[in-house]
């Protein structure tokens, strides 16, 4: 369809530009304005922007919060409907804040005490401007705030902000909602949601999180001032928490969480107390009844950055070193090769590693080294995702499929189809939005597979046939994330309303079409389900393990990493 900005640009709004979609708009790349977005409301008829609300929000900082830029109108000649507005357009390497909460991935990025410092005087400092322009934020969950590897912040879903001519309608994530005070929005609340996002970033874990055994929900721990930090016999505290070694910001986490003070978080000096790398081995005896074959220890100052193994091939990457390891044969695991680290990305499938180096593919060779792929070169916008043993690149107006055991004479079996990648999230799993529908991919036992997403979700882990969607959850002015399984059967998504308290990096084990285990970590132990029910079998105590453990089903066994530790583990 078309439709005419403020300033009478005719633009084109069609749904196959679409980028992404939300409870309440999508957005769509716009042909006629390279450069920006549109958000275009799914119920024009409900008055989401006026001019006013526009205008109120331009006096925000334009390098932090992507607000509105022109209304977007349809071509009536008389009493246009406001559709929607434009917007900047947010580059792929932001990520949601709310990654930045997960210890493994920070030691892959390298996200360290100084950053997160950083990071949590720039979000203090950006709340803070909204406020000078009388300006209140509401909605300041991990999922609105976008960072990219750099330390840079952008602020979305500007639109919903309170102003003076416009109030805010009070839908809020429920992990931010100032339940004390009555879940009301205001400045104060907002410096409540702003210092759950700081203790989670230094943490690792939400302030009301855990399990206390008298209250049970989150906002009745909200109400009965009871954080994790308390000291309540009652109270079972995640592994993932870390505690917070500054005592000037553990002191304002106390008055906030512990006293019901609300006031911006201030982070004056560094943290001077750095954490260390855990030392397993002399400091940490294994209980569990599983048989445990230790692949790599980290040694002090050291940590493991990534680690990915298929069936029969893994690797495992520190600050300095590449580990190559065989996991073909049941019950061990064999260092291949041990090279120095690189810049740039490591694939792998069951046979062969890649080294992603300057667009280019390059292969490990008998000789450990990198040679090149000669058949295929990326541009420096490419996105690449791994599925089972097949390298998916999302590059320009192209979708190519790179078969990574399928190597003759240094040329890689590759197929290629037309896709308009701006519409495709490979971050929170491989997921494609078209036109209000969502696909998400799959490895089919041959190639790559889709099945459309039975409903809207955020992201998406899928081990052969199984997986866990996350989704926002709106019930009665209230969203919450969920976390649910669901199988692959028939190109149908089922949903299996087995529920979880957030993200697990599972293993499967398939024994025939539709039927196998699932492995999934928890605190101190490892449960097991059935694939078809998703039901619980087992629970095998194992106090390696926590919610945050990667868990990958090789021919050796079932792999266990954090940045700590990575350990093949079998049934005795």
């Amino acid at each position: 369809m078309k439709a005419i900005t403020e300033q009478g640009l005719q633009i084109t709004l069609e749904d196959r530009y679409e980028i992404k979609r939300g409870g309440e708009g999508k957005i769509l790349t716009v042909p006629e304005l390279p450069g920006k977005v549109a958000k275009i409301y799914l119920n024009p008829n409900y008055q989401h922007m006026s001019k006013a609300q526009k205008d109120a929000l331009s006096v925000l900082d334009d390098a932090i919060f992507i607000k509105p830029l022109e209304l977007i109108y349809d071509l009536k000649k008389r009493n246009p409907t406001i559709l929607g507005f434009t917007m900047d357009f947010l580059a792929p390497d932001f990520l949601p804040l709310s990654a930045f909460f997960n210890k493994n991935f920070c030691a892959a990025q390298h996200i360290d005490y100084p950053f997160k410092t950083e990071l949590s005087k720039k979000l203090t400092q950006a709340v803070q401007s909204a406020h000078r322009q009388d300006i209140i934020i509401g909605d300041l969950s991990g999922l609105n705030v976008m960072v990219n590897l750099q330390g840079e912040i952008r602020f979305l879903d500007v639109d919903s902000y309170e102003t003076p001519v416009h109030s805010h309608w009070g839908l809020l994530f429920d992990e931010i909602r100032d339940y004390l005070y009555q879940g009301k929005v205001s400045r104060e609340s907002d410096y409540f949601a702003l210092g759950v996002l700081i203790f989670n970033l230094f943490t690792h874990l939400h302030p009301f999180k855990g399990i206390h055994k008298q209250y049970k929900a989150m906002a009745e721990r909200m109400i009965q001032r009871l954080p994790v930090f308390v000291q309540d016999p009652d109270m079972i505290i995640p592994k993932c928490y870390t505690p917070v070694n500054d005592p000037h910001l553990q002191i304002q986490f106390v008055q906030l969480f512990q006293e019901g003070k609300r006031f911006p978080i201030q982070i004056t000096q560094p943290l001077t107390v750095q954490q260390t790398v855990k030392t397993v081995v002399p400091a940490f005896h294994i209980q569990t009844a599983l048989k445990v074959h230790e692949i790599y220890q980290p040694q002090a100052g050291e940590s493991i950055r990534y680690a990915h193994f298929t069936h029969q091939l893994g690797f495992i990457r520190t600050q300095d070193k590449i580990r190559i390891f065989d996991v073909s044969n049941h019950g061990y695991t064999l260092l291949k090769h041990t090279l120095a680290d690189v810049p740039g990305e490591i694939f792998i499938g069951e046979k062969n590693v890649y080294h992603l180096h300057r667009q280019k593919l390059e292969i490990l060779d008998e000789k450990q080294r990198f040679v090149p792929i000669e058949n295929v070169q990326f541009s420096d916008k490419a996105q690449f995702k791994t599925i089972g043993n097949i390298l998916v690149v999302l590059d320009q107006d192209y979708m190519r499929f790179l078969y990574l055991d399928q190597v003759i004479q240094n040329q890689i079996h590759t197929e290629q189809t037309p896709a308009f990648t701006l519409g495709f999230d490979v971050f929170h799993g491989l997921i494609q939005n078209a036109g209000g529908v969502q696909y998400v991919f799959y490895h089919s036992g041959k190639t790559i597979s889709t099945v459309k997403a039975s409903r809207m979700i955020k992201s998406v882990l899928i081990v052969n046939s199984v997986g866990l969607a996350a989704y926002e959850d709106h019930q009665s002015g209230e969203i919450s994330l969920k976390y649910e399984y669901f199988n692959l059967n028939y190109l149908q998504m089922n949903m299996s309303g087995v529920q979880l308290s957030g993200e697990r990096h599972f293993a499967s084990k398939v024994a025939a079409p539709g039927k196998g285990l699932i492995f999934e970590p928890g605190d101190d132990l490892m449960l097991v389900r059935k694939q078809d029910d998703f039901s619980l079998l087992q629970e095998i105590p194992c106090n390696l393990l926590s919610t945050d453990t990667h868990l990958l089903m090789t021919q050796a066994g079932i792999i266990a990493y954090e940045k700590d530790f990575c350990y093949l583990l079998n049934s005795n």
